[in-house]
């Protein structure tokens, strides 16, 4: 199994530091720990939440990924459940189930394997000063900003598809079976995405409200709120994908018309010339 414990504070310096070491008691408010487990085993899971002194968490409920995405709150800390997305090494899009364990001056995250963004997030924001003034909150937010920005990567990359779909509709003459073969690809990855995203409404409504304990401050909840915002941005453009994939049918088929109808007026005009 592995672990991985980051403590940062106001300074910016970061410190991985063994899960031994922990004493939540004696974290201060310039102080944030995040654990990574990127395993998603019963045993390492109750090593974190022992050393944090949690009790009642969901473990059976985190180890199962097949599960919608969801928010639930306990005492001293708030469990959620999201789904984010990456294209693997064949082109192929691909889910991230990850469960994250949210209190004061604490955020875990559990998962399988290595996460892109989080990988990411931790090689950019070595010696930021800026992270030791984050909360637990304000942490959080930013980790599913990075979520949000997962499934625009993979929109875009859906995209570049359309384009390139689009122009060998217009410039050559597709084959219908590959044409569908295309549309079939494109349709299934939109709606993966839909059927993906559109369940995390409530995560994000939820920890936008006011009286979501955890989101009490103001600049938490100023956090949540644009972050609900950009979630139904998301949103709004992949229902837009979805529409733009739509459209290249009718492309084909007003292309696939005129090549007909010229064909037709071609056999006509041969068929008038070899009777004169």
């Amino acid at each position: 199994m592995k672990i991985l414990v980051y403590l940062y504070d106001e300074s910016g310096k970061e410190k991985e530091v063994n899960l031994e070491e922990i004493d939540i008691n004696h974290l201060n408010d310039r102080q944030l720990l995040w654990i990574n487990i990127l395993e998603r085993d019963a045993e390492a899971i109750r090593r974190v939440t022992t050393a944090l002194h949690l009790i009642k968490v969901p473990i059976k409920g985190i180890l199962r990924t097949r599960e919608r995405p969801k928010i639930l709150k306990f005492q001293d800390f708030y469990h959620f459940f999201i789904i984010s997305v990456e294209v693997d090494q064949m082109g192929k899009i691909r889910p991230i189930p990850i469960d994250f364990l949210v209190g004061k001056n604490f955020v875990v995250t559990v998962h399988d394997g290595d996460v892109k963004y989080l990988q990411e997030f931790t090689r950019r924001e070595k010696g930021e000063r800026h992270i030791g003034d984050l909360d637990a909150e304000s942490f959080v937010a930013t980790m599913l900003d990075l979520h949000i920005v997962s499934y625009f990567d993979v929109l875009e990359k859906i995209e570049k598809e359309v384009d390139e779909m689009d122009e060998n509709i217009l410039r050559r003459d597709l084959e219908d079976e590959e044409f569908l073969k295309q549309m079939v690809k494109l349709r299934n990855e939109v709606s993966k995405l839909r059927r993906w995203f559109l369940p995390h409404r409530d995560i994000f409504y939820l920890l936008s409200r006011p009286d979501f304990k955890q989101a009490a401050d103001d600049d938490s909840l100023e956090n949540f709120r644009q972050l609900n915002e950009h979630f139904e941005s998301a949103v709004d453009s992949i229902e837009s994908s979805r529409e733009t994939v739509l459209s290249l049918f009718d492309l084909y088929t007003t292309k696939t018309s005129h090549r007909m109808n010229y064909l037709k007026d071609v056999q006509i005009k041969v068929s008038y010339f070899s009777t004169v």
